[in-house]
């Protein structure tokens, strides 16, 4: 494909992704705030190079039932009238599209659309690259904030602040997928990093979104249960269920209740939907015998434990901060920077791991470090065994092929590198070793926990930061497609 067909796919990611945004233009306007305009701006920037297609396309679908119309009056068939009244517009297939072009497609909309969501930051007041940072920080679900009193924010400007993290936390190309139709859509979701449910694409898509839009009411409706208030429950809702971490204001007294509350949030968020697929579906005793799901159990409690016994946490503090690592969440109770050592060595552990697979978390995920563990614990069995006889990895009894291990193995490999090089990068620059491996952890986890304040680091250091958010999300292959599929560009 060439650069004109993969900005035309762009073109449609940004027309998905600026429909959210119209909610807190709407909003401002309704409040009277002035960003009201720079908030609809923002969304319509994104959107509108879209519309002209979208035009051309309801043309397209017009022809095509007058046609399907002609040819069923004159009894050609019922698939005739199918294939007229099929909708090319928003519905485009997307059977052009290569591995290499959808991962490029992936790593070129998670730097554009951060760059598009900057515009209401720095109308706001913020510099250049800390309205950048910001914008990354929340489509990337990270939650690492150059804003040291969010409150001061108007409203709009915290709801859309929010609202990123919760497009963010599912994925940009899932919400354009949910009304995309072709085989090869099959291959954006897994760009996207997500896992088929077993079904169509469409059907996998639809479920996602079902599943996400549920466990957000739910959860909506139970921090305002444990008494947080409207505006402030439906932006801890978005942030908390998309393990973003941004948080409306700089301080809040929470209650035991209100801690366990963000705590469940986030540990659904970083479930992973084929759960809770499988729950809906009746089948609750496969879903909760799964392998990675006991891992994420008990590693969750081991956690809570130990932060709680050796670093003195109290335990509702030890909840919240032990979930809100492993699933990326960005939620923080007390200082972290005045936290036991041990406390910040779990944390840097649970931020590397990260939550299930299909989910809403960051980090390596632990099915990679299961399949990557059986691996090399049957490696191990294996020596022990008469020659030639064979045994398979196996996760939920289920064979797991060669390659599988391998794509697993590599991508922890080159994860734990860019992490040590990105620790380095800080200890260089003058930061001490937990701190630089705490932060490292976080940006590359998108978890958004620090041991110190964004706001006071040098523009050299977020513009790092930002680049490891970037990394982490896209999961790092991504951009090597996007960096091949420019240099062959070039080359052209």
């Amino acid at each position: 494909m060439d650069a004109m067909g993969l900005l035309g796919r762009l073109r449609g990611v940004l027309f998905y992704a600026g429909i959210p945004l119209l909610i807190p233009a709407i909003y401002g306007y309704y409040m009277g705030e002035g960003i009201w305009r720079v908030l609809a701006l923002t969304a319509l920037i994104m959107m509108l190079p879209e519309v002209p297609q979208l035009i051309a396309g309801g043309f397209r679908s017009m022809a095509g039932l007058f046609h399907g119309i002609s040819r069923w009056i004159f009894r050609r068939g019922e698939k005739a009238w199918g294939a007229g009244v099929m909708l090319e517009g928003v519905g485009r297939k997307l059977d052009e599209l290569t591995l290499g072009e959808a991962l490029a497609l992936t790593s070129l909309a998670w730097i554009v659309i951060p760059a598009i969501g900057a515009i209401p930051y720095a109308y706001a007041g913020l510099g250049p690259m800390d309205a950048f940072f910001e914008s990354m920080s929340g489509w990337t679900s990270t939650g690492l904030s150059v804003v040291d009193a969010p409150e001061n924010f108007p409203q709009s400007l915290l709801l859309f602040r929010s609202i990123t993290q919760w497009i963010g936390g599912l994925g940009i190309i899932i919400l354009m997928l949910a009304v995309l139709r072709g085989r090869e859509a099959r291959t954006l979701l897994k760009a996207e990093g997500r896992e088929s449910l077993g079904t169509s694409i469409s059907k996998t898509v639809r479920t996602y979104w079902k599943i996400y839009i549920v466990l957000s009411v739910l959860g909506l409706g139970l921090l305002y249960a444990v008494g947080l208030d409207p505006f402030n429950s439906v932006n801890l809702m978005m942030s908390g269920i998309s393990n973003g971490g941004f948080f409306p204001f700089s301080h809040y007294d929470f209650t035991d209740a209100q801690k366990f509350a963000l705590a469940g949030l986030m540990f659904a968020g970083a479930t992973s939907f084929v759960f809770f697929d499988r729950v809906s579906r009746g089948q609750i005793f496969t879903a909760v015998k799964d392998e990675e799901l006991i891992l994420y159990v008990l590693l969750t409690l081991v956690a809570v434990a130990l932060i709680a016994l050796i670093g003195h946490e109290e335990l509702y503090n030890s909840i919240l901060n032990s979930v809100s690592a492993i699933a990326c969440g960005g939620f923080a109770i007390g200082d972290v920077a005045v936290m036991h050592e041990f406390s910040k060595y779990m944390i840097i552990i649970l931020m590397i791991c990260g939550g299930m697979y299909g989910s809403t978390t960051g980090a390596v995920k632990l099915w990679r470090i299961l399949v990557v563990g059986k691996s090399v614990s049957h490696r191990i069995r294996q020596a022990f065994l008469p020659a030639g006889a064979v045994q398979a990895v196996k996760v939920n009894g289920v064979a797991v092929g060669i390659e599988t291990v391998i794509e697993s193995a590599v991508f922890i490999f080159a994860y734990m590198a860019l992490l040590l090089f990105g620790a380095g990068v800080f200890i260089a620059a003058g930061d001490g070793m937990v701190d630089s491996l705490f932060i490292a952890a976080s940006s590359m986890g998108n978890v958004g926990l620090s041991t110190f304040a964004i706001s006071a680091i040098p523009a050299a250091h977020k513009a790092f930061l930002i680049l490891l958010m970037y990394l982490g999300r896209i999961e790092i292959f991504p951009s090597l497609a996007l960096a091949r599929y420019v240099v062959g560009l070039v080359k052209r």
